[in-house]
């Protein structure tokens, strides 16, 4: 890979992927060599991550080496996530909307329903959306605004890199035709009474003094 990029991978895989780095040479073109130990776990979703943190420059191997004592919990910051909050197919106009906060997985016309995960939030923290709401229609004609909307193409993940993107709180599902990311429980109100049990459980943790 470019030498400029070697910090992005160092900085990738010797954080919460628990990888060790034993290894860096430069060439004289420009080109360096990283060698790490890393779990196998620490691998997933890596490739595509670093792909695009590297601009396609760098050329991933990795060799089994043995079998060794369970290296802990392997993750990062998690990712907020922007979840649909109704059930039908997505529609432009909604789209065009929660695309300038985030990152969408879905394309204009799929099906979504409440609870899957649609795209990624630019901020921390989950966000619940509509995206089947259509524009509401009025007697004005405004063809040319509609047609100005744009949506960028969605991004799609394949197994092995969603299994290294998900949250605790998420699932795959997987079917002959998609795989889709969605919350393990559906119903947002269930999730959100969670996420205070969750919220006042950790300050209680962070409140207690420790026994002398």
């Amino acid at each position: 890979m470019e030498s400029e990029h070697s910090g992005t991978v160092i900085d990738a895989l010797t954080g919460g992927r628990k990888g060790l780095l034993l290894q860096m040479s430069d060439s004289s073109d420009g080109k360096t060599r990283l060698v790490f130990e890393i779990p196998s776990r620490g691998l997933l979703g890596f490739q595509s991550e670093i792909a695009t943190a590297t601009r396609g420059t760098a050329v991933v191997n990795h060799l089994f080496v043995e079998n060794r004592e369970y290296a802990g919990l392997i993750g990062g910051v998690e990712k907020g996530k922007i979840v649909s909050n109704d059930n039908g197919k997505a529609n432009l106009y909604s789209l065009a909307n929660i695309a300038k906060r985030g990152v969408l997985f879905v394309d204009a016309g799929e099906t979504v329903y409440s609870g899957m995960v649609i795209g990624e939030n630019s901020r921390a923290g989950d966000m619940e959306v509509n995206p089947v709401r259509a524009k509401e229609t009025s007697n004005v004609r405004s063809q040319n605004k509609e047609e100005k909307l744009y949506v960028p193409p969605a991004t799609k993940y394949s197994i092995e890199e969603l299994i290294g993107y998900m949250n605790d709180d998420e699932v795959m599902e997987v079917t002959p035709k998609s795989v889709r990311l969605r919350k393990a429980e559906l119903d947002s109100g269930v999730r959100e009474r969670a996420a205070r049990v969750r919220k006042k459980q950790m300050k209680s943790l962070q409140q207690a003094k420790p026994k002398k």
